[in-house]
C-alpha cells in the first residue's frame, strides 16, 4: 500500500544517506501521526570540535550534550517535522571534520524522517559544509549562498546567510586568518531579501546567525508587512526584544528572539518553534547554564548561573501575525 511505500521509500533515503557518509531529510511520511508539520526544533550554536585537529586543547563537552538533545527531540510526541541549525556548527573554523560530527549527531533524525535546514555562522565554512550535505545545494534559494525556505502549513521560515568572507575566499579553503566574527548580508542577498519578502503572501519568519543590524538589514525585516519574527544565534543567550524601525515614529516594529547554545556556553538548550493559524510560539528548553569549562568541575557553581536556568527554562515568545499601522499618524 502507500503507506508501506512511503516507509520503504524513507528507510531507502535514509540508508542511502548512512552509506554515503552524510546525512539528508528521508522522505517525510504525509498522513503518518509521528511527525507534526507545524512544529519544528531550533539548534543553534552547537561548535562541534574534532579533537584530532590542530587546536589540541579545544573544549569537547558540547560533542556530548548535542546528541542528548537530538535524543530529547526523538522521545518527542509528536516530532517535529523540522530541525534548524543556526549557524556555528563548528567550535573554529568550520573544518570539514567539525561538520562530520555534526552530521553524524542529526543522522537520527533524518532517518527519523526530519527535514533538516540550516544557516551559516562566523565559524563556518560554505564550501567544507556542501562536502557534507551536498543534498543541500538543491535547496539554495540563491547562488553561493547557503539560503533557503522551511514551510509549514501556517507559515514560512526563511533562512538566510550572514556569514561575512573576505572577497574572493567565500568558496575556498580554510583561511590562515580565520573569518569575521561579525555577520553581514551582500547587496546582492539584501536586494533577493528585500523581493522574497515584499511578495511573500503568507506569515513569514526569518532566520540567521547574526542579529539584523551586524548585518544591515533591519529595516528590510522590519518594513515588510509578511515578516512577524525574527530569530537567530551567535551570543549563546537567551533574549526577546522588538526591533523597530529606526525612526523616532516608531511606526513599525517585529519580535526577535536570540536562541541559546546547544552544548557550548552560556546558555544551554534548544527551542521548539510551533506555527499556528493565528500566531507562532517559541518555547525554550533549557537545562544548563556555564561560561567556563571547569563547570563539572568539583568547584561549586555560581548560585546565580542556577538560577538563570530556573527563569529561563519554559520561556515562550508568541509571534501574532499582527502588524500595527503607524500609531503616530491620524487614520485616513
Amino acid at each position: 500500500g502507500m503507506e508501506s511505500l512511503q516507509t520503504r521509500r524513507r528507510f531507502l533515503s535514509a540508508a542511502g544517506c548512512a552509506a554515503a557518509g552524510f546525512v539528508c531529510a528521508a522522505d517525510a511520511p504525509t498522513g503518518g501521526a509521528d511527525l507534526d508539520p507545524n512544529l519544528m526544533v531550533f539548534f543553534a550554536d552547537v561548535h562541534l570540535h574534532d579533537p584530532t585537529l590542530r587546536w589540541k586543547n579545544g573544549p569537547t563537552h558540547q560533542n556530548a550534550i548535542f546528541p542528548g538533545y537530538v535524543k530529547e527531540v526523538l522521545a518527542m510526541r509528536p516530532m517535529p517535522a523540522h530541525a534548524v541549525l543556526f549557524g556555528d556548527f563548528s567550535a573554529s573554523r568550520g573544518h570539514v571534520e567539525d561538520f562530520r560530527l555534526v552530521a553524524e549527531a542529526l543522522r537520527p533524525l533524518a532517518e527519523a524522517g526530519v527535514s533538516l535546514a540550516f544557516a551559516m555562522g562566523n565559524h563556518d565554512n560554505r564550501a567544507n559544509f556542501l562536502s557534507v550535505f551536498p543534498e543541500y545545494r538543491g535547496r539554495m534559494l540563491l547562488r553561493e549562498r547557503i539560503v533557503s525556505k522551511v514551510s509549514t502549513p501556517n507559515a514560512d521560515l526563511l533562512m538566510i546567510d550572514t556569514l561575512k568572507t573576505r572577497p574572493g575566499q567565500e568558496w575556498g579553503e580554510i583561511q590562515p586568518e580565520g573569518n569575521f566574527s561579525e555577520g553581514a548580508v551582500d547587496e546582492r542577498q539584501r536586494e533577493w531579501l528585500r523581493d522574497t519578502l515584499r511578495a511573500a503572501s503568507r506569515p513569514t519568519f526569518v532566520g540567521g546567525h547574526h542579529c539584523t543590524e551586524e548585518c544591515g538589514i533591519r529595516s528590510e525585516i522590519v518594513s515588510a508587512p509578511s515578516v512577524f519574527g525574527y530569530i537567530f544565534g551567535h551570543r549563546h543567550q537567551w533574549e526577546t526584544r522588538f526591533l523597530h524601525d529606526g525612526t523616532n515614529r516608531n511606526s513599525q516594529t517585529v519580535q526577535t528572539a536570540t536562541l541559546p547554545s546547544s552544548g557550548y556556553y552560556g546558555d544551554i538548550g534548544y527551542a521548539t518553534f510551533r506555527t499556528l493559524t493565528d500566531r507562532a510560539e517559541l518555547v525554550l528548553h533549557q537545562d544548563r547554564f556555564f561560561f567556563n569549562r571547569m563547570w563539572s568541575a568539583a568547584a561549586p557553581r555560581p548560585k546565580n548561573w542556577d538560577e538563570r536556568v530556573r527563569r529561563n527554562n519554559g520561556a515562550k515568545v508568541v509571534f501574532w501575525y499582527d502588524k500595527p499601522g503607524n500609531f503616530w499618524k491620524s487614520s485616513v
